[in-house]
This record gives C-alpha cells, sequence and structure tokens, in this order.
C-alpha cells in the first residue's frame, strides 16, 4: 500500500505555465532494507500487495544510519526511473524512519495471560511474507512491548489464530501523555511455507476506535 503525498518544496507553476519540477509527487512505503549496491548506495525492496512481485528500489544515498540489513523502515520517496518490466525503480530517496518489525512469535505461556492495551487501528494489510499494521498508540515516553504471537495450539490448524501482543510493561495509565502514530510490519514467512498447512492467519486485536471488530483475516496462501 503506497500513500502519496504532495511536496511542499515548491507550490507555483513556472513563468511558461508549466509545473514546477520540484513540486511532485512523493511516496511513503513500508520496505526492507537490503544492503549495498557496488556503488555503496542503498537498496530497498518494495513488498508487492498480497503475493504481487517484489521490485527493488535503487538510490544514490549512502547506507541508513542505525539500520541492520532486512530492516523495515517507512521510506519517503520519489520515482525517478520504472523499469519496461517493473522489476526495479531509481528513486529519490529523501528520507526514512524506522518502525517496529519483528518475527511472529509462539506462545510460552497461555495465552490470555499476555496483555492487549489498547490501539487504535488505521489500517492492516499483507504484502509478501509481511503483515503490516498502521495505527495509534497511547504515548508514554517508556519502554513497552508490541509484537504478533501465535497460539501454538493452533498452529496446525488451517487457520491460525494469532495476537497483537500490547504491554506498556505496567506504566500507569496516569503517565499516558497522548496517542501518536506507529507502523509495525511482522515477517509470518514461516507460514507461507508449501508444506504448512496456515492458509489464514486470524489476528486478534483490541481496537479502541472499533471495539466491536475483535479480529482481521489473512490469506497466507
Amino acid at each position: 500500500m503506497s500513500i502519496a503525498l504532495l511536496s511542499l518544496s515548491a507550490c507555483d507553476r513556472s513563468h511558461d505555465g508549466k509545473l514546477d519540477p520540484a513540486f511532485e509527487t512523493q511516496l511513503v512505503d513500508l520496505v526492507t532494507y537490503t544492503g549495498l549496491d557496488a556503488d555503496n548506495h542503498a537498496v530497498f525492496r518494495l513488498e508487492g500487495h498480497d503475493d504481487e512481485p517484489p521490485v527493488v528500489l535503487y538510490t544514490t544515498v549512502s547506507a541508513p544510519s542505525k539500520v541492520d540489513k532486512d530492516s523495515r523502515v517507512l521510506l519517503y520517496y520519489a520515482i525517478n526511473h520504472k523499469a519496461p518490466d517493473g522489476t526495479y525503480w531509481n528513486i529519490d530517496a529523501r528520507s526514512y524512519t524506522r518502525i517496529f518489525s519483528d518475527s511472529i512469535r509462539v506462545n510460552r505461556n497461555p495465552i490470555d495471560t499476555y496483555s492487549m492495551h489498547p490501539i487504535r487501528l488505521q489500517s492492516a494489510w499483507r504484502t509478501g511474507e509481511f503483515l503490516n499494521i498502521y495505527g495509534q498508540i497511547e504515548h508514554t515516553g517508556k519502554n513497552r512491548f508490541l509484537y504478533m504471537l501465535i497460539d501454538g495450539d493452533t498452529r496446525g490448524n488451517d487457520t491460525v489464530q494469532a495476537y497483537l501482543v500490547h504491554d506498556l510493561l505496567g506504566t500507569p495509565q496516569d503517565s499516558v501523555f497522548y496517542w501518536r502514530d506507529f507502523y509495525l510490519s511482522v515477517n509470518v514467512g514461516v507460514l507461507k511455507s508449501p508444506k504448512d498447512p496456515c492458509r489464514t492467519i486470524r489476528l486478534h486485536l483490541n481496537d479502541a476506535g472499533n471495539p466491536n471488530v475483535t479480529f482481521k483475516d489473512f490469506d497466507i496462501k
């Protein structure tokens, strides 16, 4: 899922009536940082929606600081050129933001012992091996846990039960200041193996914005 933004660097037309080149469409996407090319420029991979083929994003910027290879980031960019076959784009990378990212986990304790503190869900979608969530959480300025967990008792079923664990780690309620945006991207590739029986991931969550909807289903094959 791409989010289109308009650059604020220019908002007028040139004297010949054409749109100023600086006024361009920018995109925001969750991508995977895959390392450096032969010229030491950062390379990213944009996973296609559901199981659409990924696109390799080539840049002219150096490696992102404090971001490990295969990490997920929120990338702001503009497209300079698309390959005829669509397999890669040359882009102008403007900035990136680190996000919550992880691999799917399996419970060690009973499911009802894990915290599911509320979030405000904006959207949830799958791109390749990743389940992605965009929403809001209460800002406390303190550490928390935010990850996805599989109920091991359902591991061999067609529908695997998963849970969005959100634990404020004992932060008192009066420490909550306001709601802030967050992105979470979780690798669920282990469930996409042809030998795995899973066909659907049912993600249970506590959505303060829509309390009547307690789970979301994602087709995995």
